[in-house]
């Protein structure tokens, strides 16, 4: 029965399976946590249930940051392409975006990473901030081979940042990591209308129909001619 789970520190829910084209896999980030923050955690699990997520209370990365998470996660993703582009659009949940050990921030966190591909070569990356976007082209972004590495840090509250060249992740397995991906239109259809239909505060998923095409147009470089309302 799909539902809410209980809010008192509720397990996450269990990872979806790895469902996504190659071409989703080929250009997935490499993602790191830093330790003032929260590891992503699945918004949805295989029965259903939507991620209760987490009051702000207590540490910026109290019950949030287990080893555990990284072993049970899912990072999701939407594509389009349009006149020779491609944008690949990677969603991450995360369970509060707590700014102090005073509270402050909102339970749930969704940030997103967008690169861009031209002929099979990625041309920019965007990453999400509160709803708006940084963009870098390729030459000035740090790669794992085809996996532009990205962080999920702390500033006044958490979003994502590019890595730096020399950096080094700091989750407990000292790797950058590959949430187990999920395409958008590979969603089960009841599993997707809930999870497009969840409450989650002051985040949004912006892969999902209401949201996909303004996502886009927020990330989308200058330079790229790529119409997100097609």
């Amino acid at each position: 029965m799909i539902g809410l789970a209980p809010l008192a520190h509720a397990a996450p829910p269990t990872a979806l399976p790895a469902n996504a084209s190659p071409n989703a896999v080929k250009w997935q980030p490499a993602f790191d946590y830093d330790k003032d923050g929260c590891y992503p955690t699945p918004a949805i699990g295989r029965d259903g249930t939507v991620a209760p997520g987490l009051k702000t209370s207590g540490a910026v990365n109290g019950n949030c940051r287990d080893r555990s998470d990284l072993d049970n996660t899912n990072s999701y993703v939407r594509s389009k392409c349009d006149n020779g582009w491609c944008a690949y659009v990677y969603a991450l949940y995360f369970e509060k975006d707590q700014a102090s050990f005073l509270g402050g921030g909102h339970r749930h966190d969704i940030e997103h990473v967008v690169v861009w591909v031209w002929k099979d070569q990625a041309r920019y990356v965007s990453v999400s901030a509160h709803g708006k976007y940084t963009t870098r082209p390729s030459s000035q972004v740090a790669w794992s081979g085809t996996h532009a590495r990205i962080v999920y840090h702390k500033g006044v509250t958490h979003s994502f940042r590019f890595a730096a060249a020399d950096e080094r992740p700091e989750n407990h397995y000292g790797a950058w990591q590959y949430p187990t991906l999920v395409d958008w239109d590979g969603l089960p259809r009841q599993i997707r209308r809930t999870l497009a239909n969840a409450n989650f505060g002051d985040a949004t998923l912006g892969i999902k129909d209401s949201r996909f095409r303004g996502e886009l147009a927020k990330a989308k470089p200058a330079r790229v001619r790529f119409d997100p309302s097609l």
